[in-house]
Formats: C-alpha cells, structure tokens, sequence
C-alpha cells in the first residue's frame, strides 16, 4: 500500500510539474483537486480520519504544498528551457 500512495504522490507531482512547465494554470487547478479529494478519500476511508481534525489538516496543507512546489519546479524549467532554445545562435 505504501508504494502505491508513493506512486501515486509522485505521478501527482509529475502531473503538477506539467502543468506548471506548459504554463496551463487551469489544469494545475484541476490536478490540484481531484489530488486533493483523492487525498481526503483517502484518509476518510483508509485511515478513519475526520477530514477537518488537526492531523488531516495538516495533510492536507502538505499536499498542497507539494503541489505549488511541483508546479513552480516546472514553470521555472520551463522557462530555463525556453530561454535557451530562443537564444540560439544561428550559423548564417
């Protein structure tokens, strides 16, 4: 179980870093919710916890910081990358 909610951690990640790297905001809102559901699910169901007690909160506040993290890591290399391809020299 425990690899499963790391897998899912990170394609939840990878899923926020695109977002970010394509500059699609609105996708990032969208990822960011159904991870977040997904993530109130999760402890509701599998670990019996009230979503809004002081342990899920604190959860939750993670995972979101996890997710701007992701989505600003990929904004900023996908800037880094898109200033290297425009300030390419040509050979004429």
């Amino acid at each position: 179980m425990l690899y499963l909610l790391v897998g899912g951690l990170a394609l939840w990640m990878f899923g926020c870093g695109y977002a970010g790297y394509n500059k699609r905001f609105g996708l990032f809102f969208v990822i960011l919710v159904v991870g977040m559901s997904l993530n109130t699910v999760w402890m509701v169901l599998g670990l019996d916890a009230r979503p809004f007690s002081p342990p899920a909160m604190t959860a939750h506040l993670a995972a979101l910081m996890y997710a701007i993290c992701a989505v600003g890591t990929g904004f900023l290399a996908g800037r880094l990358i898109r200033g290297f391809r425009e300030s390419k020299v040509d050979g004429s």
